[in-house]
């Protein structure tokens, strides 16, 4: 895809795993276009997990969750790293444990490409 997209532009149909708990048993769930059928939707995407930059910018979006669920928004962040890679990294970084949205993992790319991240 060569372009980006942005609001008001249909979202690509996908389905992918993600992280949305730590705890032991129910760490993973499918998100797909259903999970926010009717409602704005906000992604955000970082490069990669273990970074040191990204988990503040992450922390700040959950921060900030009730706003985007006041204005009937679901927020979901995303990366191309594995469901696993994104449980440790919660597991392992105290102000990612307690989030309240998905991180989903896009690990074949076909997501951020079809949204343009790759090419942006």
């Amino acid at each position: 895809m060569s372009n980006f997209v942005t609001v008001g532009h249909a979202f690509p149909t996908f389905n992918k795993q993600s992280v949305v708990s730590i705890e032991k048993g129910k760490e993973f769930a499918f998100i797909n276009n259903d999970s926010f059928k009717g409602k704005w939707a906000v992604m955000f995407w970082w490069p990669k997990d273990f970074t040191f930059v990204c988990p503040t910018e992450i922390a700040e979006f959950n921060k900030n969750y009730n706003n985007f669920v006041d204005r009937d928004t679901v927020l979901y962040g995303a990366s191309t790293d594995s469901e696993f890679v994104h449980a440790a990294w919660r597991r392992d970084h105290a102000d990612l444990r307690d989030l309240k949205f998905p991180m989903i993992a896009d690990t074949n790319k076909s997501l951020a490409d079809e949204l343009g991240i790759l090419t942006a």
